[in-house]
């Protein structure tokens, strides 16, 4: 390379080599730029390959839940053989003989046996404890009354009679008397509730002497008190 720049006979040689040498040393150097470029990227692709690929540790694996105890087989139970039933072969004849009656007199019936099995034993006792107590007793029926049977008038009880105060003052009306029927059918304790007061004394003094079947429940008298209303009229005298 080093002849290409010796001194030529011509200057148009000398230009000519020139160009050439300095083409050549273009493409030379052009040639190494691009190989140290290319090795210099290469290179930070790398680095920079190498500094982004992180590689993770992977999260551990759950651990499998315990196995279940195990379980132990039931014992299995052999099948009972089944009892065979004896065959009776039928009889080839039916006896016409009747069975025989005795005459004899039936035997005397001893004492009843314990109850289940025990001479203390109690009926429905379960075997244990004391004997339970016994059922209480039926409440007695509660008892009847009898009903109530009022008075009734003899018939021979008469009406009062009209006072001449009142009978002079045209009064009429009606008067309500209340009055006990004692024991023995006689009225006692006789009082007024309702009616015109000139007629007042004439019914007290006539309700004394009135005479009754006395009230009674069953068989027994009782004293019993009742009302009775007296119509005056004028017509009636």
């Amino acid at each position: 390379m080093f002849d290409d720049f010796c001194p030529s006979s011509t200057a148009r040689d000398s230009r000519a080599r020139f160009r050439g040498s300095l083409a050549a040393a273009v493409v030379i150097y052009a040639s190494s730029t691009a190989a140290i470029v290319g090795a210099t990227a290469t290179v930070h692709k790398i680095a920079e390959e190498r500094e982004t690929q992180v590689q993770f540790a992977p999260p551990p694996e759950p651990e499998p839940p315990p196995p279940p105890p195990p379980q132990t087989p039931a014992p299995k139970q052999s099948p009972r053989p089944k009892a065979k039933r004896a065959e009776l072969a039928p009889p080839d004849k039916i006896s016409d003989e009747k069975l025989k009656e005795s005459d004899k007199p039936l035997a005397a019936s001893g004492d009843v046996g314990p109850v289940d099995g025990f001479l203390d034993g109690v009926q429905g006792g379960k075997g244990t404890g004391p004997a339970p107590p016994p059922p209480p007793a039926p409440p007695p029926p509660a008892p009847t009354v009898d009903p109530l049977i009022a008075p009734v008038d003899t018939g021979k009880n008469e009406k009062p009679k009209y006072s001449a105060a009142a009978k002079r003052k045209g009064i009429e009306g009606t008067v309500v008397v209340a009055f006990e029927v004692l024991e023995d059918g006689s009225v006692a304790n006789p009082q007024i509730l309702s009616g015109p007061p000139e007629l007042h004394e004439c019914v007290l003094r006539a309700v004394p002497s009135w005479r009754y079947l006395a009230a009674h429940r069953g068989s027994q008298k009782v004293r019993y008190r009742m009302t009775k209303s007296i119509v005056f009229r004028l017509e009636d005298g």
